[in-house]
């Protein structure tokens, strides 16, 4: 058979193709042989096409039936033909220059906005616990609704952070669980992917949870081998929900950990990124408002005397609140009033919120004695190591 001549740019027909293999191969009258080259080889490429034409390389050209173009590479570039039919998840240049990349194409680590309030369980502004009971705040903004629940605050079984949060239950049931609640409807109508982190060593004991007022879905149950596992679940929220809420759900007697949740809106959960601690803080003095009342050399809190036995003291939040809070404080065996004189520490009797707002907030303190003068100045000592007030807004 004659060897067919092949031009640059020319098209290969299979004979065509044949004779330029068999030549290199080595056939009878049709060339010398090149060496094998394995795939594999670290150095070597089973093929290396060089164009010398700097300004006129082409190295690929594959086009269709119809003419028209599959491949190309060439000195701009590699080009490809359309349609271009690529896994359902891909992400091609196309869709990224046209802002088209759809959440169901992200990674898990993908940064993306975290809803929720001390993810982290790192803010426990009412101290390290334990906390028992229904319906009580633990770490800010985590809330356990079970009277079988015991909470406290652990730096040892952490999940790569400073803090986790540890939970021992002796009984499971229904409403058996920590959550944490949702403000306002601006998520209404999104779909909502909750992640976090868990560690238990019972089998079928914890899952995560994603609420509204329509109705919970649920994340598969942690396995139970004792070590850390992430727990997701995806839910759209109803369009008119009152009330959202994420946590985890109990229902095996135990003791769990529980760290780093993320709440983001899609359908792809993330990984937990964590805050500057400014602004963790931050998110957390929306909701809870605490100062601790010094032993004395400084009264953050000042005010008059409104009758021999009454002091009113009034102060600012922080930042402003969520909704206008509520009082509460250490009991007032705890706290003192001293006035101007410096002279004596009256121990108060009562303490109650004459009027608060989402900034300031004014409260009576009540003395046992007459001593106080009224008009006078007076201000908030600490009676005893434990002496503190708050302002609690929860929506």
């Amino acid at each position: 058979m004659p060897f067919t001549r092949v031009n640059p740019g020319d098209l290969i027909q299979a004979q065509n193709l044949n004779q330029v293999i068999g030549s290199l191969n080595g056939t009878s009258g049709q060339g010398v042989p090149i060496a094998q080259v394995a795939v594999n080889d670290a150095t070597n490429y089973a093929l290396s096409v060089q164009n010398l034409e700097v300004t006129n390389s082409r190295a690929v050209n594959i086009v269709k039936s119809d003419g028209s173009l599959l491949i190309r590479a060439d000195a701009t570039g590699v080009s490809l033909g359309t349609p271009l039919n690529l896994p359902a998840n891909s992400v091609n240049t196309t869709a990224i220059a046209n802002n088209a990349v759809t959440n169901a194409k992200l990674g898990t680590d993908t940064a993306r906005l975290n809803q929720l309030t001390n993810g982290g369980f790192e803010v426990w502004q009412r101290g390290n616990g334990p906390f028992t009971g229904t319906t009580v705040y633990t770490a800010d903004r985590w809330y356990i609704s079970g009277t079988v629940l015991s909470v406290s605050r652990d730096t040892t079984n952490v999940d790569g952070s400073p803090t986790a949060l540890a939970m021992t239950f002796s009984t499971a049931g229904t409403n058996n669980q920590l959550f944490q609640k949702l403000e306002g409807s601006n998520l209404n109508g999104k779909t909502l992917s909750f992640s976090i982190r868990v560690r238990c060593s019972q089998a079928n004991s914890i899952r995560a949870l994603l609420a509204d007022s329509a109705g919970t879905a649920y994340s598969a149950f942690h396995s139970g081998d004792g070590t850390y596992q992430t727990l997701t679940v995806t839910r759209t929220l109803a369009a008119a929900s009152t009330i959202n809420y994420i946590g985890v759900d109990i229902a095996a007697v135990g003791t769990a950990y529980l760290d780093n949740a993320m709440l983001v809106v899609g359908s792809v959960p993330a990984d937990y990124a964590p805050l500057h601690p400014a602004d963790d803080l931050a998110r957390c003095l929306r909701y809870y408002d605490r100062w601790s009342i010094p032993a004395n050399g400084n009264y953050p809190f000042v005010g008059s005397n409104n009758s021999s036995t009454v002091a009113v003291i009034s102060g600012a939040t922080h930042l402003p609140m969520a909704v206008t809070p509520t009082f509460t404080s250490a009991p007032p065996a705890n706290i003192n009033v001293v006035v101007a004189s410096w002279a004596t520490a009256f121990v108060s009797t009562a303490i109650s919120a004459a009027g608060t707002t989402p900034t300031s907030f004014l409260v009576n303190v009540t003395i046992g004695s007459a001593s106080l003068t009224a008009a006078a100045p007076a201000f908030l000592q600490a009676a005893t190591s434990s002496s503190w007030i708050a302002m609690e807004a929860n929506p």
